[in-house]
Formats: structure tokens, C-alpha cells, sequence
């Protein structure tokens, strides 16, 4: 499960944080994280696109979430978070799963062409959680955030974990529907 943190809604959006989970599609138990905050001057380098309208945004948002994407603290460049997701990802033919693949994945796959990188999944791997909740019956929005490692909205590690969560509620709705016995 892979969530982005930007700066922008377009194709080549900022990225200022980058949230992965590996887990393990039987149970849902996450098995390995990643979380890498990266610099805005990588983001400009790269010719990253900044918005006003999402600056705003994140500036209407809570202070816990606003820290997290503001605080220079502890960034490392585009380039090098990219190359670490890679090698977090690790097998090419990985199922890569997002909330919506229309904006996390093709911001980043628009972030390793940027750098010149390949992307580290063949595209017929990428998998939208958001179809597994619709047909779960389940609605991202109202679904009770656990407490997760964050516990916060818009920070995209804790984003990995609820979106997980939520998968495996919409499943078993699911499953529910299938196989009622009466």
C-alpha cells in the first residue's frame, strides 16, 4: 500500500512525503514499513509542481499534519527516496496497491521519470484499494481511523495503515454478502 503527501493534484505534484506498507493479503497483518520525508528544493530541482490552492489546503489543516509537511527536519532528496521505495518494493511484479491509482501512482511513476529512475512495478501490478470499498459497501470517509501508528489524517504512513484497515473491512463485507448462511 503506497500513499503520497503532496504539494499539488497535478500529474507532476511535490512530493513531500512518501508512505509504504508491505502486508500480507491473508490476514492484513503489515510485515514492513517505510516512511521517507523528502526537501521541497528536491521538488523544484526536479521541476516539481508546487500549487497555491493545496498550500492553502495544508495550511487549513491541523498543526500535527501542517508540522509534518512544513518541518524541514530530517528530508532527504527526491532522487534518493525513490531509489529507497525501490529497493523497499524490491520485486518488480510486487502488487502495488494506492487509494485512488489516478494520483498516488501516476505522480510517482511522473516523479521517477523526473529523476531519470524506472518505476520499480510493471503496470499490470497496480491495484485501487478504492474498487475493493465500493464493492465492500464500505465508505473510506466514514470509516473509524484505528489507532494507527500516527493516528492522524494526511500523514501518509498513518494513510497507509488506515486505508489497510479499511480493506480488510470492505473484505470482509464482502464475504459477509457471499456466504450468508441462514
Amino acid at each position: 500500500m503506497i500513499d503520497l503527501e503532496t504539494l499539488s493534484t497535478a500529474n507532476n505534484a511535490s512530493i513531500l512525503t512518501i508512505g509504504a506498507i508491505k502486508f500480507n493479503r491473508n490476514d492484513f497483518k503489515i510485515t514492513k514499513k517505510f516512511y521517507k520525508r523528502i526537501t521541497k528544493e528536491s521538488n523544484k530541482y526536479y521541476d516539481r509542481h508546487f500549487d497555491e490552492t493545496t498550500v492553502n489546503w495544508w495550511n487549513s489543516q491541523d498543526k500535527e499534519a501542517k508540522k509534518e509537511i512544513f518541518d524541514s527536519k530530517d528530508r532527504i532528496n527526491l532522487n534518493a527516496a525513490l531509489q529507497e521505495l525501490s529497493i523497499f518494493i524490491g520485486n518488480s511484479r510486487a502488487k502495488i496497491w494506492a487509494n485512488g491509482v489516478c494520483f498516488d501512482i501516476n505522480i510517482l511513476e511522473s516523479a521517477y521519470e523526473a529523476c531519470g529512475l524506472d518505476a520499480p512495478w510493471k503496470f499490470w501490478c497496480v491495484r485501487d484499494v478504492r474498487t475493493i470499498y465500493d464493492i465492500g459497501n464500505l465508505n473510506l470517509n466514514e470509516f473509524k481511523r484505528k489507532n494507527n501508528l500516527l493516528g492522524q489524517h494526511h500523514n501518509a504512513l498513518a494513510d497507509c495503515e488506515t486505508q489497510l484497515a479499511a480493506m480488510e473491512q470492505a473484505m470482509d463485507n464482502i464475504y459477509d454478502r457471499c456466504f450468508v448462511v441462514e
